[in-house]
């Protein structure tokens, strides 16, 4: 290989790296405030914790004793019409139940 070429070749490599490097920060700042603005919009649409709680009450929920945001769901521990234990997982949102878990122990 010349001379030339291997100058070409070095100065090629080294342009590319400058670029790589300097397109690194742009990216990365265009990325944070797309999801800070998507977990605000979860935020912002989410149900109170006294909606879910009526929202059970109205589906026939007695005893509700715990109701938690998780980061995508409400988790609540009731009792079914039955009067099982279960533990539920709510949609943020709608308060839709998404998962119905009954307890083995009456706790």
């Amino acid at each position: 290989m010349s001379t030339s070429t291997r100058l070409s070749a070095v100065v090629i490599s080294a342009a590319m790296l400058f670029m790589a490097a300097s397109l690194t920060p742009v990216l990365a700042q265009n990325a944070a405030p797309a999801t800070a603005s998507s977990q605000t919009v979860a935020a912002s649409q989410a149900l109170t914790i006294k909606q879910i709680h009526e929202k059970l009450e109205a589906a026939g929920y007695t005893d509700i004793t715990e109701i938690e945001r998780d980061r995508t769901v409400y988790e609540a521990k009731a009792r079914n019409k039955d009067g099982q234990r279960v533990k539920l997982d709510m949609d943020l949102a709608s308060g839709d139940i998404l998962k119905t878990k009954i307890k083995s122990k009456d706790h």
